[in-house]
């Protein structure tokens, strides 16, 4: 423990082959943040605390907050230890390029079987972006951010999926995918953040994973 501590823990509301609730949980586990995870069947089981009628939702007490960004930034904020965006202007464009390119591009070729060409193409401008990085660490900007969440969430799905060869093909990718998996808590709680991601056994029996770690 680092000292700080949560007295309730968030309810999110997802699914575990969401991968925008495997983003939420993920930034859970970066900033110490505890979850309790909720698996919705349908829209009808949020649409009394989101217009969306999608998942995720995050409830914190009276707190109800939906939209992936919105999320993943409201746990930013409230969670521990250094912020998962830059400080450096250049650097924090470049992060939020790098997202909009998992949610605009790389999400829709996951789903319904997966688009290998799209996919192809994208995870060969990862490679590219891991090969020349902005500055050293390891990561899509050096340091690890929420870029990194969002392209780990989806490299989560499409591993447990059978499509591991998008990783494993490719060297600076590789590298990148072994230094997400051990990557610390941001929060430096004692805790591996890759692990509350589902896995393969999740979504195939349909659970969650919550995040316990601060709670009094």
């Amino acid at each position: 423990m680092i000292g700080d501590k949560l007295a309730n823990a968030m309810n999110l509301f997802g699914h575990p082959s969401c991968i925008n609730t495997a983003k939420c949980l993920q930034t859970a586990g970066e900033k110490g943040v505890d979850i309790e995870a909720h698996v919705i069947q349908g829209p009808e089981d949020v649409l009394s605390m989101s217009p969306l009628g999608s998942a995720p939702v995050l409830k914190d007490l009276d707190n109800v907050v939906y939209g992936t960004v919105a999320i993943l930034s409201y746990l930013d904020d409230k969670g521990f230890g250094p912020s998962l965006v830059p400080r450096n202007g250049v650097l924090r464009a470049q992060m939020y390029q790098w997202a909009h390119l998992v949610m605009k591009y790389v999400q829709p070729a996951a789903g319904d079987g997966g688009d290998r060409d799209q996919l192809t193409k994208l995870y060969d401008l990862l490679e590219q972006r891991l090969q020349s990085p902005p500055k050293q660490g390891g990561f899509i900007c050096g340091e690890f951010t929420l870029a990194d969440i969002h392209w780990s969430a989806c490299t989560n799905m499409l591993v447990n999926s059978g499509a591991s060869d998008l990783v494993d093909s490719r060297g600076a990718v590789k590298s990148w995918w072994d230094a997400v998996k051990s990557h610390p808590s941001t929060s430096k709680e004692k805790l591996s953040p890759f692990d509350v991601l589902p896995t393969k056994a999740d979504m195939d029996s349909g659970t969650l994973r919550n995040v316990a770690i601060n709670v009094l």
